[in-house]
């Protein structure tokens, strides 16, 4: 905690084949997971010490790679105010995780970004300038902008209700590229993630008063593309449509297809090894089976998308779920039922139709129970 352990780990790197001659100008060494140092769950003061020191030890690194004389590439320089800055936004992440990690008061929240960062800085955050740094504009759409939410709903909690709270935020508080990048960026995420036509039309109308204060004219086109995009793919596996074919080999080396079911109600499950909130939903999955098992009304199958062969095993003997565990290790599933994110649940009744294509999760308890069972009795 006191830095001792990732300064002396520093101190044997030796910098070889990185200048002009290489092409190599942006050094990133993540020397948190180099060390293995869980900075998240350090007290204030220990988190303080490690990022001050951690700032100290790039920017030293920074110097040796870029300040070598004499200089033969007139773009070093550029590199050079690249990576200093994302040694600086880098700074300034590890104290808004930790604000965002912990319960603070609006002052207390505020106080420990403003005495330990450049207030010049902060002042002028939506500078352009910033714009070469990847850290920064990962920052702005990420811990930057939870920090300043956090601060509102410190102030008045009732803001979390508000819909497009966020949205609203960044239209009037960003300025400039800023506004821009991350307005952008948080409709397109909607955009990607909607799995429904209903939601979509939804969003489409929620999302125009800020898609016009877009002034970058391929941001204004792109949205738009996607909201298409993702509408032509919406329509084609709507409520009512006929679920997408698939044929896959089970956990216990059996071939599956989605056709072997017709008759029954589906509860599909798109899981994955490494998706927390997939795995927290496994126990409830298990309790919800458990009830049904015995009626052949219906069918349990999870579906692991986006996964490796041998983490799906590990999770499984891990998790040890009882129902039909089936690996997509070509895409398929995923793509054919618009799973942009995961857990995401489907029912689809005894014709072989959709009936939700984003159904209540099986934590949901009764919502998720009534549907089945209505399906089951048709």
């Amino acid at each position: 905690a006191d830095g001792k352990d990732y300064i002396s780990l520093v101190k044997t790197i030796q910098i070889k084949g990185i200048g002009a001659e290489s092409n190599q100008y942006h050094l990133k060494l993540n020397i948190t997971q180099l060390a293995g140092i869980k900075w998240y769950i350090m007290n204030k003061k220990e988190l303080l010490t490690f990022a001050k020191n951690y700032r100290k030890i790039t920017d030293s690194i920074t110097h040796l790679v870029f300040d070598k004389k004499p200089v033969h590439d007139k773009y070093l320089g550029y590199f050079k105010k690249m990576t200093l800055y994302d040694n600086e936004f880098i700074n300034l992440y590890f104290l808004l995780v930790h604000v965002d990690m912990n319960k603070y008061s609006y002052q207390e929240a505020t106080a420990i970004v403003r005495d330990n960062f450049d207030n010049k800085v902060l002042k002028n955050i939506f500078n352009e300038k910033y714009f070469i740094s990847e850290d920064y504009k990962t920052l702005m759409g990420g811990e930057y902008l939870t920090y300043i939410l956090k601060l509102d709903y410190l102030q008045d909690s009732t803001l979390k209700k508000i819909n497009n709270y966020t949205l609203e935020k960044v239209s009037k508080t960003y300025t400039g590229k800023a506004k821009d990048y991350i307005l952008y960026r948080l409709i397109t995420y909607h955009v990607d993630i909607t799995r429904s036509i209903e939601s979509l039309n939804s969003y489409k109308e929620q999302f125009k008063p800020y898609i016009s204060m877009l002034s970058n004219p391929f941001y204004k086109r792109s949205v738009g593309e996607k909201i298409a995009a993702k509408e032509a793919e919406l329509l084609k596996i709507g409520t009512g449509k006929p679920a997408p074919a698939f044929t896959l080999k089970s956990s216990l080396a059996k071939t599956y297809s989605l056709a072997d079911f017709k008759g029954k109600v589906v509860y599909l499950d798109l899981w994955a090894s490494w998706c927390g909130p997939c795995r927290a939903e496994t126990p409830h999955l298990k309790t919800l089976y458990n009830k049904y098992k015995d009626d052949n009304r219906i069918a349990f199958i999870s579906v692991a998308v986006s996964d490796g062969v041998n983490e799906w095993k590990r999770a499984l003997e891990q998790d040890k779920p009882d129902w039909i565990q089936l690996l997509d290790t070509e895409g398929t599933v995923d793509k054919a039922y618009v799973a942009n994110s995961i857990p995401q649940f489907i029912i689809i009744d005894k014709q072989g139709n959709i009936v939700n294509l984003d159904a209540p999760a099986p934590s949901s308890g009764k919502a998720v129970e009534s549907l089945l069972l209505k399906e089951m009795e048709k």
